[in-house]
């Protein structure tokens, strides 16, 4: 039935999305040469500098939304900078030192913005044009031209990429919603299983455990390394269901803002990724190695076996609501029924954790349903779901009081004034633009995963592709059909072949050869042009180490800093038996920070130069950041579970009377604390074990009639989730020892 999707043989519909977006690019960017040049309008390089800016630091799916606050953003900045240029005409450095605090501001705006940056970085770059160079009398009409050109570029490249291979969302968050699934319900089988099959799970090709990623052994190794890696475990099977959490939310919350697709029907979207997020934290409450009490779910619900498959077959049923064009109502449930005769026999601590087993079942079986009724009526016309729906927790649009962002707004004030003065008094090639274009290339590839020597190397490459074409082929071009051409193949091997804001200098080449209507072939023009983009280069290498430094083993070592220091305070907080509105203020910034250093931490872990620095290569810290990013989830799992663990008199009672020491020890010697210098995994292991004794022995002490089924149910959540933090800690330790963090101090040469 594939002939029915022409995507999937249509050309050029099937190729990649690689080929789809290069294909986009390489259209606006020739449509914005061309189009002015028919016209007859004056620069028309500024219109194709601005889909070159866009298309390399912004996302790949565009929105008339995203456009329309371009525009707004761009006639801003334009505005903003015709009143500088106004107000300080006469006096040069009153005039820079106005512009250096308005772009200090706007990129940091632009650095903590979270949604589309080349809002607030159009905003920056205009402000910047408008100066013209000191000429004052000429600065309204320049400006104005300026900001006409970028407009139309703007509105190119968003007509472009709405209607030329428009991303397909919907599909794409179904894929994510299926990954997502399956990760869950291979959770659920794991922690499910009766104790006789959990020795060991055959990886099928047709399994939901097929998901996880598994190395391959190495040759000789025989059956014993395949047997070792057909086995996962609940720590694999929860990274695997967190990434996949991650994935959905990230990417949702990216769309349904400025997707017509997901706005229609957003009260329900919000609803299924809300149940999807209810759905993962209950298998995490449920997810552990080994009952507490010795006992089994197998042993005291009735039809055990049968609830169980139902549970699967909701799983399995998921992906089959997407397709649904009627939406029907949640079923009833009936109440779990346990095998009372058994529990009234049996110690308090089995009948605890029976009752925990009982909610977290049927909490999970409540929760599939309605997750299945949600999907089911985002496709419907008419049909709505029969319940309140959860609501989801907005993404906040800025990250305030990131420290790169912060960074990132001084090297800007610096980079200007340097680049500033060194044109007063230097006259560089190209003037004022070397101060425009250094400052802004800087701010887009502040902190970027990039080798220094790599700009050189790319900007050389696009100069030795562009200098032979100024010289033999543009002055044989008489058609615009053969220069749109030329522009259309440049563009488009440019972004089919690189990826990211490295791909402006590639695409520099293209400008050096000053591409106009009235076209004069110098090359003395070219050289100028070529050496204002090796300066704009240099000082992008030179900002890549000063003021502050980006090299990968400098940014691992403060982010780790960082990231724990968080951690140990999210973990003081959440021992708190109650907070108040600073400590409920002070814990969402303390997630956030610690959330965004563990993303930056896992990404300057894969850059680290292994042959620099022996014994810590980016194997070595990848395990690292994994097994954090595990301790962060588990972390952040608990802390989501404290309105209701807070309500509970046991887990208040527990906690006030054997207040944990164990896990801020650990994560204190993670965070490095000079306080804690040495470690031994045994004797924490035997620590936090008397721990879990205290707190076995204190719920035996409790009277059974003075304890609601809820209560009871939460205390065993609140004992599994410290135990799973307790674990990925541990484990994150063992990364942590594996790492000669001393090395990446060294100095390279």
């Amino acid at each position: 039935m594939q002939w029915r999707d022409p995507s999937t043989w249509l050309v050029p519909f099937c190729f990649s999305d690689t080929f789809k977006f290069a294909f986009r690019v390489a259209i606006s960017l020739t449509l914005a040469f061309l189009i002015p040049m028919a016209m007859g309008w004056s620069q028309p390089s500024t219109a194709a500098t601005t889909v070159m800016l866009i298309a390399t630091t912004g996302s790949r799916r565009e929105s008339l939304a995203k456009g329309t606050l371009r525009v707004l953003g761009t006639i801003a900045g334009g505005i903003i900078g015709l009143c500088l240029v106004g107000a300080f005409a006469q006096d040069r450095m009153f005039y820079m030192l106005s512009v250096s605090i308005a772009i200090t501001i706007v990129f940091y705006l632009r650095s903590a913005y979270q949604k589309d940056p080349t809002l607030f970085m159009l905003t920056g770059v205009m402000i910047m044009m408008m100066y013209n160079g000191g000429d004052a009398e000429g600065a309204f009409l320049y400006g104005v031209e300026r900001t006409f050109m970028t407009i139309f570029g703007v509105v190119v490249y968003t007509l472009v990429g709405v209607f030329l291979f428009p991303p397909r969302v919907e599909q794409n968050l179904h894929k994510l919603a299926g990954e997502l699934v399956a990760s869950q319900q291979a959770l659920f089988e794991h922690i499910s299983q009766p104790v006789s099959d959990q020795v060991q799970i055959p990886v099928g090709e047709d399994s939901p455990e097929a998901l996880l990623p598994v190395a391959p052994p190495d040759a000789g190794e025989g059956s014993q390394a395949e047997d070792e890696q057909a086995t996962v475990t609940v720590a694999d099977l929860s990274k695997a269901v967190y990434a996949a959490q991650q994935a959905l939310e990230g990417r949702y919350q990216t769309l349904s803002a400025e997707c017509s697709e997901i706005s229609a029907y957003k009260k329900e979207w919000d609803g299924t990724i809300a149940l999807f997020s209810q759905i993962t934290n209950l298998l995490m409450f449920a997810a552990k190695d080994h009952s507490r009490a010795g006992g089994h779910p197998a042993e005291f619900i009735q039809d055990y076996a049968g609830i169980r498959d139902e549970l699967i077959a909701l799983f399995e049923a998921l992906p089959d609501a997407w397709h649904s064009r009627e939406a029907f109502p949640p079923e009833a449930i009936p109440q779990l029924a346990v095998d009372k005769q058994k529990l009234e026999g049996e110690s308090h601590l089995y009948r605890g954790e029976a009752i925990s087993s009982c909610y977290l079942f049927g909490a999970l079986r409540e929760r599939l349903v309605q997750l299945q009724s949600c999907i089911s009526s985002i496709n419907s016309l008419t049909g709505k779901v029969g319940f309140s729906l959860p609501l989801l927790a907005e993404k906040p649009a800025f990250i305030w009081w990131d420290a790169e962002n912060a960074k990132t707004a001084i090297k800007v004030f610096v980079i200007y004034w340097a680049t500033g003065l060194f044109w007063i008094y230097a006259n560089p090639p190209g003037g004022y633009n070397f101060v425009i274009f250094g400052t802004i290339f800087v701010s887009i590839l502040s902190f970027m995963p990039m080798h220094p020597a790599a700009l050189f190397v790319l900007f050389t490459l696009g100069f030795v592709v562009s200098v032979p074409a100024y010289v033999f082929l543009l002055p044989e071009l008489t058609l615009g059909a053969e220069l749109g051409a030329f522009i259309f193949a440049y563009t488009f091997v440019a972004f089919y072949a690189l990826k990211g804001p490295v791909t402006i200098f590639f695409l520099l080449g293209l400008f050096t050869m000053g591409i106009d209507n009235s076209m004069v072939y110098h090359f003395g023009i070219t050289l100028t042009i070529v050496s204002l983009f090796y300066l704009v280069v240099g000082v992008v290498v030179v900002a890549h180490f000063f003021p502050f430094s980006s090299k990968a083993e400098h940014l691992v070592m403060v982010m780790r800093e960082r990231f724990f220091r968080h951690v140990s305070a999210i973990v003081w907080l959440v021992q708190q038996p109650e907070l108040n509105g600073w400590q409920r203020l002070s814990m969402r910034w303390h997630v956030t920070v610690a959330k965004t250093a563990l993303a930056k931490l896992t990404l300057w872990s894969s850059k680290v130069d292994g042959d620099l620095f022996p014994g810590a290569t980016p194997s070595e810290l990848g395990e690292y950041a994994s097994q954090c990013d595990l301790v962060f989830h588990h972390l952040l799992t608990l802390q989501q579970a404290e309105s209701k663990l807070e309500v509970s008199p046991l887990v208040h009672t527990a906690r006030q009377q054997h207040r944990d020491k164990v896990i801020p020890f650990l994560v204190e010697y993670l965070a490095g604390d000079p306080k804690v210098s040495h470690l031994v995994p045994a004797d924490v292991q035997h620590d936090y074990q008397e721990l879990e004794a205290r707190l076995d022995q204190f719920f035996t002490e409790q009277e059974w009639q003075k304890n609601t089924n809820s209560d009871i149910a939460y205390f065993y959540i609140f004992l599994n989730l410290k135990k799973n933090l307790f674990e990925s800690l541990l484990a994150c330790y063992r990364a942590n020892e594996k790492v000669a963090w001393d090395v990446l101090t060294h100095k390279r040469f």
